[in-house]
């Protein structure tokens, strides 16, 4: 229930309201999911419905709550006692789009955004994974509650990643090398196109991403050049260990010991989603030596965070460090489970990035 906890905490931009639902009483109001987080329901917890009335087990929907798919909504009578939850889903994909006046038709899909369009400052973030859906309201809780940023400073852009396009294709049958290297090459172009729209609208630009999508920060760098005003990336890598990239363009299970240096390879998943995100994870660090391609690229706008103790990816190398440096970057070394960076470090990253707000 730890992890239910944690989703839940994240959402307390919810506050309490008349509820909305015909197959509710009246009498109930929204309970602040801040208060819900303080006493989580009994897995036997019921009456439990979807949004349409129907309903539903909460042992069931729990997964999907703790994935970011469903939000948990409890309602309550006037002494406060649970009454019934509503699971609610998040934005449906094919609804997510940036809300920016006149934006080409090209790009409306490219990504979920929320904050002040009016501002001067768009924040771009890439989120990790690989996955093949996007995160679309527990983005706007990320970057208020954990990053403590104001949206009335920004506007702030959850990019798509190419698969979440077509989350289908990833589920059905497990997907060629080339495949996996058009997703990427997608993704990235996606990111130069936002960039290269926002600059023309005279807007100061950042890039913020974290796992996976500190790789499609550095990719498009080298596709693209360093078009960005600044970078925030975390617990990536410049040059992947080639063993653990190697088993990942397969499909297998790899990472690294306490030290974050010796890799440990697994066995191939039998799912066919994880496979195919395996591979496009690899598909952009296997050959990539980011260090030599970006050794004619100026890199005093990045900021780069690795993990000491980061068994996903590993930490940074002596001789990874050194490029940073060399580039004139600014490196932080932090010691941070790599599931846990941006609850850890995420705000003090936007604030090396963007400055205390």
């Amino acid at each position: 229930m730890k992890k239910l906890l944690q989703i839940i905490s994240l959402l307390v931009s919810l506050i309490a309201q008349a509820q909305e639902y015909a197959f509710l009483p009246d009498s109930l109001t929204l309970l602040p999911i801040q208060e819900l987080a303080k006493k989580e329901p009994p897995l036997d917890f019921e009456p439990v419905y979807y949004e349409d009335g129907t309903k539903a087990v909460f042992k069931q929907v729990m997964p999907l709550i703790m994935k970011n798919k469903l939000i948990p909504l409890m309602f309550v009578d006037k002494g406060g006692n649970y009454k019934a939850l509503v699971v609610k889903n998040l934005t449906k994909n094919e609804d997510i789009k940036i809300g920016y006046e006149n934006m080409p038709e090209s790009l409306i899909r490219s990504g979920y955004s929320f904050g002040n369009p009016n501002s001067n400052k768009v924040i771009i973030y890439l989120q990790g994974g690989p996955e093949n859906f996007l995160s679309t309201y527990s983005f706007d809780i990320r970057m208020k509650l954990t990053g403590g940023l104001d949206d009335n400073n920004y506007f702030m852009i959850n990019m798509r990643e190419a698969q979440t396009l077509h989350p289908a294709e990833t589920v059905q049958k497990e997907i060629s090398w080339e495949q996996a290297k058009k997703y990427n090459e997608k993704t990235v172009k996606t990111l130069y196109e936002l960039i290269k729209y926002f600059k023309a609208q005279h807007k100061k630009v950042y890039v913020v991403g974290g796992s996976y999508g500190s790789f499609i920060g550095l990719k498009s760098m080298v596709e693209y050049k360093n078009m960005a005003d600044g970078y925030l990336l975390m617990l990536g890598r410049l040059d992947m260990t080639q063993e653990v990239s190697n088993a990942y363009a397969k499909g297998f299970k790899a990472g690294f010991k306490a030290d974050a240096i010796t890799p440990v390879i697994g066995e191939k998943s039998d799912n066919i989603y994880t496979v195919n995100m395996r591979k496009i994870a690899a598909a952009i660090s296997r050959d990539e030596k980011y260090t030599q391609l970006l050794k004619d690229t100026d890199l005093s706008n990045l900021i780069y965070i690795y993990s000491e103790i980061d068994q996903s990816v590993g930490k940074l190398t002596a001789d990874e460090i050194a490029f940073l440096q060399s580039k004139k970057a600014k490196v932080k070394s932090v010691k941070v489970a790599h599931e846990k960076w941006a609850t850890n470090h995420f705000k003090e990253g936007l604030e090396m990035l963007l400055g205390k707000q």
